[in-house]
């Protein structure tokens, strides 16, 4: 009988078509992005926040495996267009990190196996795809014709903005993305008031403009709360633990401001952090805590 009103529900949707390389048959194939959402309900009802994962099926072996993060792929290509790509162009399209990797390992042979390239390349694949990671990515293939302080100084510039893009994922998972439905809840409660206590002879006309005057001042002091919970996480979460991890703020604030708008449905845990970004750096500037020329400018 707990059957029928309790029971576990797996949601699998398919994302589209990705070039990966299969753990299983050790061959770069065309995989089906999956993604997998389990969640308890009760009479229809969901208990709590459901878990949402993504898989890759290799369309070689049949077999699955674990995806990467979603904002690891460029592009996820719908199943009818990845039937008229070529492998090494949905590569190209779908998972530039790869292909770099591919063409790097040769080049990394090319070099005699110069082990600060390698590593600054490992730190490199580490960032999402972004102009940010291609600039690098441009001045790192130039690696032969670069002079040893440059050299230097390239592979300290990629160690710091990939240790910047970590903390900036770690500290994403807490920030204020929402003021909660307070501010909506007191303003349908007054729009509703409006609408009983108006007087007729006023009619409807002003009894719509004071809900909408409601629901203005509820948006206006969303924003408000909004902005200052932003304000308070600044000061008590960002820039503690830039401080603890020895991050530079201005790497933080370019790997943020380099993270591309929202595609395809998937979820990007720093695309709330990249909206209030304007905040953010108004209270770093008024701690003092970014210099006046911002890190991105040095690329």
């Amino acid at each position: 009988m707990v059957r029928t009103f309790w029971r576990a529900i797996t949601e699998v949707s398919d994302l589209g078509v990705v070039a990966e390389h299969c753990p299983h048959c050790e061959r770069l194939m065309c995989c089906l992005l999956r993604s997998l959402c389990r969640g308890n309900h009760v009479f229809f009802l969901r208990l709590a926040e459901p878990t949402r994962e993504t898989s890759c099926l290799c369309t070689g072996c049949l077999r699955t495996f674990p995806a990467k993060p979603a904002w690891h792929y460029a592009a996820v290509v719908p199943i009818n267009e990845a039937h008229e790509m070529g492998l090494e162009n949905l590569l190209a399209k779908t998972n530039p990190v790869l292909a770099d990797r591919i063409h790097l390992k040769e080049q990394i042979r090319d070099l005699g196996g110069d082990g600060r390239f390698a590593a600054a390349y490992e730190q490199l694949e580490q960032m999402r795809p972004g102009a940010l990671r291609a600039e690098l990515l441009r001045k790192l293939l130039d690696w032969h014709r670069l002079e040893e302080p440059e050299r230097s100084e390239l592979g300290r510039r990629i160690a710091a903005l990939t240790r910047a893009w970590q903390l900036a994922r770690q500290v994403a998972s807490g920030f204020p993305a929402s003021a909660g439905c307070l501010p909506f809840v007191v303003a349908a409660l007054l729009a509703g008031l409006a609408l009983l206590f108006v007087p007729a002879a006023y009619g409807w006309l002003w009894a719509a403009i004071a809900a909408v005057s409601c629901l203005v001042a509820a948006a206006a002091a969303h924003h408000l709360l909004l902005t200052r919970s932003v304000c308070r996480w600044t000061r008590e979460v960002l820039i503690p633990q830039a401080q603890d991890t020895e991050v530079s703020l201005d790497y933080v604030i370019a790997v943020i401001d380099d993270v591309p708008g929202s595609r395809l449905g998937l979820k990007e845990e720093l695309w709330p952090v990249k909206d209030q970004l304007h905040t953010i750096c108004r209270i770093l500037n008024a701690e003092g805590k970014l210099p006046l020329t911002p890190a991105a400018d040095a690329f």
